[in-house]
């Protein structure tokens, strides 16, 4: 929950600054917070600033300054809730996923693979506290007691293991033999990527 206020504090700060700068029209939408009559942006002084103007016919100088924080609270209200449905959808997805992955894991056996091909589908990222990179295997994998078959799949694999992954290199792998086409890496410097659409529960 905290995670999910501090992101939209975040994007509040960014869109409110944001959309003042560039759309100060959009400061009607917190005028009342801030005046009690008619808010209007003005840049008469080369500088961007709003005056507000009462039924009194009284007008009041407000700097930008003075409306970015209504602007970051107001902005940040109106994005908690889909910020929190669009983490939660994440999560769930990522527990679906999780699931399934150790469901075939739990009967997965040990086999061989050899790699066929290699294509890095993905830019450097961090993972934990290394750099890893998306990469896509065809691989021809030696199942326990069943005949080869090829296999395509996408391991995050840590830069100190990209020099493993050439051509005719035999690697440690994990199968479930209901569903061959899953291989999971039994090596420390990789893991497996799920690229199938979501399982249903």
């Amino acid at each position: 929950m905290l995670a999910r206020i501090a992101l939209s504090l975040l994007l509040g700060f960014i869109c409110g600054t944001t959309g003042l700068v560039f759309m100060p029209d959009l400061a009607r939408v917190i005028g009342p917070l801030v005046c009690t009559g008619n808010l209007e942006p003005d840049r008469s002084e080369g500088v961007l600033h709003f005056r507000c103007r009462t039924i009194n016919g009284d007008e009041q100088r407000i700097k930008l300054g003075q409306m970015i924080p209504y602007a970051i609270i107001s902005t940040s209200l109106l994005l908690i809730p889909p910020v929190h449905s669009a983490i939660r959808r994440f999560e769930q997805r990522r527990a679906v996923i999780q699931q399934a992955i150790e469901r075939d894991l739990a009967t997965a056996l040990p086999a061989r693979a050899e790699i066929l091909r290699v294509a890095i589908v993905g830019s450097y990222k961090r993972a934990i506290l290394v750099r890893a990179v998306e990469v896509e295997l065809t691989l021809w994998v030696y199942p326990p007691a069943n005949r080869p078959y090829e296999a395509r799949v996408v391991w995050l694999v840590e830069e100190a293991g990209l020099s493993h992954l050439r051509r005719g290199t035999m690697l440690n792998t994990r199968i479930n033999p209901l569903r061959p086409q899953r291989v999971y890496p039994a090596e420390e410097w990789a893991s497996y990527i799920w690229s199938e659409p979501v399982p249903t529960v």
